[in-house]
């Protein structure tokens, strides 16, 4: 009966592993994001954690201004916001520097955070906090 059982779930688990895959495939880069205003541009920057929405923002360094990493207003289904190559070095005890090509949700206006998806990063260094 066991190992009808581990026969049994080590099948299920083959199944679903591709599947899981081919859906990781089809998500598109934040480049192809439908509801972009402008081009993408370069920024270099310090990403980091904030309290607020958004939680994450690039600092553009030598500057006061701060770029809002949208990952609700703007998030649609088989759309990344954000690399994964980001997203799992970054933490609220993390300070990723780094060349960040951002593509804009929303057009730059003097006061206002704007709002952007990260397409790639180069450069990358993280420093704890």
């Amino acid at each position: 009966m066991f190992s009808r059982f581990v026969l049994l779930a080590t099948l299920i688990g083959a199944l679903t592993v591709p599947t899981a895959i081919s859906q990781n495939t089809n998500i598109k880069s934040c480049r192809e994001h439908p509801q972009l205003v402008g081009s993408c541009f370069n920024v270099h920057g310090r990403l980091s954690v904030y309290n607020g929405a958004p939680a994450l923002r690039i600092l553009k360094i030598d500057t006061r201004r701060l770029l809002g990493v949208s990952e609700q207003r703007f998030a649609i289904e088989g759309y990344r916001n954000l690399p994964e190559e980001i997203r799992a070095k970054i933490d609220q005890d993390t300070l990723l520097y780094g060349d960040y090509l951002v593509c804009p949700f929303t057009k730059q206006r003097k006061h206002e955070m704007q709002l952007v998806c990260v397409e790639k990063v180069q450069n990358l260094v993280s420093k704890k906090r």
